[in-house]
């Protein structure tokens, strides 16, 4: 049997490892920086079937009478619920493209979908996109107000002039972001904004975030406090009621606006594909301080949708389990952590994907995605490259979530 099974492998290998495999040898020799992620998933993007180019689309539908996915769209809710989505890249939608679903009442554009935009168009529920490509968990939980950030120093500040000051972090180790709201993709007016005791506060960086990146990753690396320096001032061009002056002593939590805004909304967590966790103890953890933050109990934890063996984050992953038999649709380690901690919250996207991807979009499953789904591989028609997806991918991954949170109650 097992023998079988590798002489499997080694025919499917011609189709997987020759990107897979070039990237992770590039990957490897250069430091994991977000520029590295983000280009590395174009140099090792899998050359399959490319099912999601429009004119061949025809070709691959898998059931003429596929029901419209939005025969049930609900309208806006104004009842005050929103919905806010953390995460990297996969929550952004990186990758996403021009795509369309085939219905017996119609051909439905689904292009550019993110899983956030579709999983707000079938709640009617307002859901907000806060996925930012090539962050690690630590900068999401951060963004999301479970990992604080402080301050440096006394300070007194008022509305006219910024006063020097450095944001430090629980390892007291400085903080400077590409924009100190955390509002990402999404419209925010006041960009570089924070809140300091509920009043908002102006940010002026001094410096640009990729001067910094070259000692992110490293705790070893030694700096300069001073570079880290921030101005910072209350802001007078907001319609709150905003005080002339005020006293913040040293050791002051400093909260993301994005974070201060969407404090009571569902939360849809998925992080950690960019590193920035030690263990799963570590990942878990922080997510737990996202939703200890919000005091939130309407939460959905969003598995991985790296193939096993792919993750850049977690090198322990393997295509095989301890007993010698490919993954599938068992839970990876990872998953297997997720779980135990978060229960029924968790909602493993990977096996979700195998199982409904093309389904959801009326695509024909053929003998090598069956061949992936047994080895616990995503069907390339669903990516846009080795690890993001495309519009459908993303539309599918939305389905799911959508589902999750009925059987979880959070919607109808």
């Amino acid at each position: 049997m097992k023998l079988k099974k590798l002489a499997i492998w080694v025919i499917v290998s011609v189709l997987l490892a020759g990107g897979i495999i070039a990237g992770a040898i590039i990957l490897r020799s250069k430091p994991e920086t977000k520029d590295n992620l983000i280009n590395m998933a174009k140099i090792a993007k899998p050359h399959g079937d490319k099912t999601h180019v429009i004119v061949r689309v025809s070709q691959n539908i898998g059931n003429e009478d596929l029901d419209d996915p939005f025969n049930d769209i609900k309208e806006d809710s104004d009842d005050g619920v929103s919905i806010a989505c953390w995460g990297d890249s996969m929550m952004e939608g990186f990758g996403t493209d021009e795509a369309y679903i085939l219905t017996k009442n119609g051909r439905v554009d689904i292009s550019y979908y993110t899983a956030p935009y579709t999983l707000g168009r079938l709640t009617g529920i307002n859901t907000y996109n806060f996925g930012v490509s090539g962050e690690t968990s630590a900068e999401i939980a951060r963004r999301a107000g479970g990992l604080k950030i402080y301050t440096d120093r006394d300070i007194n500040i008022n509305k006219t002039t910024f006063t020097d000051v450095c944001f430090m972090d629980d390892e007291d180790k400085p903080v400077y972001m590409y924009d100190f709201s955390g509002y990402g993709i999404e419209y925010n007016e006041y960009p570089d904004t924070v809140y300091i005791n509920g009043v908002l506060c102006q940010i002026d960086k001094r410096r640009e975030i990729d001067d910094y990146e070259f000692w992110e990753d490293d705790d070893n690396e030694e700096y300069n406090i001073d570079d880290f320096i921030v101005g910072i001032k209350i802001c007078d061009d907001t319609e709150y009621n905003q005080p002339e002056y005020m006293y913040v002593p040293e050791g002051t939590i400093v909260t993301p606006k994005v974070a201060y805004d969407h404090k009571d909304d569902i939360l849809i967590l998925e992080m950690g594909s960019n590193g920035g966790w030690d263990d799963y103890d570590d990942l878990i953890a922080q997510y737990q301080a996202i939703i200890d933050y919000t005091g939130c109990e309407n939460y959905i934890i969003i598995g991985d949708t790296d193939d096993p063996g792919t993750s850049l984050a977690d090198d322990s992953q393997s295509y095989m389990e301890d007993n010698d038999d490919y993954v599938g649709t068992d839970d990876t380690a990872w998953e297997a952590a997720l779980r135990e901690a978060f229960g029924e919250h968790f909602f493993n996207t990977r096996v979700y994907m195998i199982q409904n991807g093309l389904s959801d979009c009326g695509l024909k499953a053929g003998k090598i995605d069956e061949l992936y789904g047994a080895f616990g591989y995503i069907s390339v028609k669903l990516r846009s490259d080795w690890t993001h997806f495309n519009a459908y991918g993303y539309y599918s991954k939305g389905v799911g979530i959508y589902k999750k949170g009925v059987e979880l109650g959070y919607w109808d």
